[in-house]
């Protein structure tokens, strides 16, 4: 039979309770789980029904369990290059993917595993990774392709590195080959030497890097760290790679709202400067990981998206026409809806703080003339300064909008993001405000207005306090009333 080669090759360790999954580009969370280690060994499994009745529906061309935004074989109209013949199913799996320690050094807020060091507080984690160890030991010296890690960080992920450290496959070193899963951060000597006898087969490496701006890269993936670790990692693995060590070097990144302008960029120096062999475009994937209104704004290849044809004309950049670069959604839009759409299907009808969260940020993005009417809204009041409080979604298109205007920002309060700086500005939190504080503030997160008026309230005596959502409301009453 005929069959895509994920369905035969594709096998993968998913959690530390041993769940077993068969491709993890299927549209319906758990459509691919095909058994546990709990209660199976990893060859029962494999011999199991779940994984024959996945395999007979791809094998006669039923993708309907497929995520087209996350497969780039369907997406890119490759598949018929993807499938492999087979007269019947091998004993043993050939290919094995080792994702179960789901840690990580990163918090990547778009991830789909976001809470990847919650497991290391569960107390049942260590005797599943044991049980795993035990369950695949008969299967390991068969295998000639063994990958780790994928849904957490490879180097951050000690049970992984030990089992890729002592394996040692029964076929010739020259069939084997050895994939590496990694953001890149912890990928230097010293790490590296943990597994450098994985050098003496074919190695392929992927490391995903959001941005090499350093803010966006921060953004994205969660951390603190500076850029030139990262970048003084990726010149480490190109010299591996130039010594023949690794045989190929995966350069990756995940297109969202967030990093979508600094892609050209990013592409030129992973294939200029940091030798990638391919460059792996991703298209964002909502897996809940964040409130819907957030994940539907990251997916700015929605062409629904305010920023989409910005992102289009980005897209249009020659760097992306070079032979290395792997467009994984095959230059579709995503198959996102429109807001309203998409929230319903998420459980948050209009009206919802979503929904309305939303709108602003589509009138700050979207509407014409915006920035000199909401200046003009402040100077025709007398106020030539204000205070914003509440740095989310439309608390930051707020800011843009007001970015070159006469209106100067005295103070940024948002409590979970005290500290950190915006725009060249501190955040406080309201407990440092001056109890005597006289200026505006505005508070950009409507659907909360009461209850934060009335912590400021507590807070400064005769505070100013202005709802932005009144305040655009106004300048569209004026606009087209």
């Amino acid at each position: 039979m005929r069959i895509c080669e994920r369905a035969i090759n594709f096998l993968q360790i998913s959690d530390y309770e041993g769940t077993v999954r068969l491709c993890g580009w299927l549209r319906i969370p758990g459509a691919g789980n095909i058994g546990s280690l709990r209660d199976n060994s990893l060859y029962d499994v494999w011999h199991g029904k779940a994984i024959r009745d996945v395999q007979n529906r791809l094998a006669n061309d039923d993708y309907s369990l497929c995520n087209i935004d996350q497969c780039p074989y369907l997406s890119m109209g490759t598949i018929e290059e993807h499938k492999i013949e087979i007269d019947e199913i091998p004993e043993y799996p050939d290919h094995l993917w080792l994702a179960f320690e789901k840690i990580c050094n990163y918090s990547c807020p778009c991830c789909h595993t976001p809470n990847c060091k919650s497991d290391l507080l569960n107390k049942d984690v260590e005797a599943g990774y044991k049980n795993i160890e035990e369950k695949i030991k008969d299967i390991l010296p068969h295998l000639k392709l063994i990958s780790g890690n994928g849904l957490g960080e490879l180097f951050a992920s000690p049970h992984t590195l030990k089992i890729l450290s002592e394996w040692k496959p029964l076929a010739p070193k020259e069939d084997i080959t050895v994939v590496l899963e990694t953001n890149g951060s912890l990928f230097d000597e010293k790490h590296w030497k943990k597994i450098e006898n994985l050098g003496q087969y074919r190695l392929n490496v992927a490391i995903t890097v959001m941005s090499l701006d350093e803010k966006t890269y921060q953004f994205c993936h969660g951390t603190k760290l500076p850029i030139t670790q990262i970048e003084n990692n990726l010149r480490f693995v190109k010299s591996l790679r130039e010594k023949g060590i690794i045989n190929s070097i995966e350069l990756a990144t995940v297109v969202q709202e967030r990093n979508f302008r600094t892609l050209p960029e990013l592409t030129r120096r992973f294939i200029e400067e940091f030798g990638a062999d391919t460059v792996r475009l991703r298209p964002f994937d909502d897996t809940g990981s964040q409130p819907p209104e957030v994940e539907w704004f990251w997916d700015v290849r929605c062409k629904h998206h305010p920023y989409h044809q910005e992102y289009l004309e980005v897209m249009k950049d020659p760097i992306f026409k070079h032979p290395k670069v792997r467009d994984w959604s095959g230059g579709r839009d995503s198959e996102n809806g429109d807001i309203r759409t998409y929230l319903a299907q998420h459980g948050a009808p209009v009206g919802s703080r979503e929904q309305v969260n939303y709108d602003l940020v589509k009138i700050f993005a979207g509407e014409d003339g915006i920035e000199e009417k909401l200046e003009a809204y402040f100077i025709d009041k007398g106020i030539s300064e204000i205070s914003v409080y509440g740095l989310g979604y439309p608390g930051k298109a707020f800011l843009k909008t007001l970015r070159g205007s006469r209106l100067k920002i005295d103070k940024l309060i948002d409590k979970a993001l005290c500290g950190e700086s915006i725009n060249g500005l501190s955040v406080s939190g309201l407990k440092d405000m001056p109890v005597d504080y006289t200026k505006p503030i505005v508070i950009t997160a409507p659907f909360f207005f009461d209850e934060i008026k009335q912590e400021i309230e507590e807070k400064i005596e005769a505070p100013c306090v202005l709802n932005v959502k009144d305040i655009v409301e106004e300048i569209l009453r004026e606009i087209y009333c």
